[in-house]
């Protein structure tokens, strides 16, 4: 059961990363074409 959460918490904080990635690469992109 522990093993299972630890999965799930494990995807959650991966799928949160990439997010968290994403978002910023994103806003880098948007920071540098309006610099440009």
């Amino acid at each position: 059961m522990a093993e299972k959460l630890a999965k799930r918490l494990g995807w959650f904080a991966g799928l949160w990363l990439l997010g968290v990635l994403s978002v910023g690469a994103v806003a880098m992109v948007i920071k540098l074409s309006l610099g440009a």
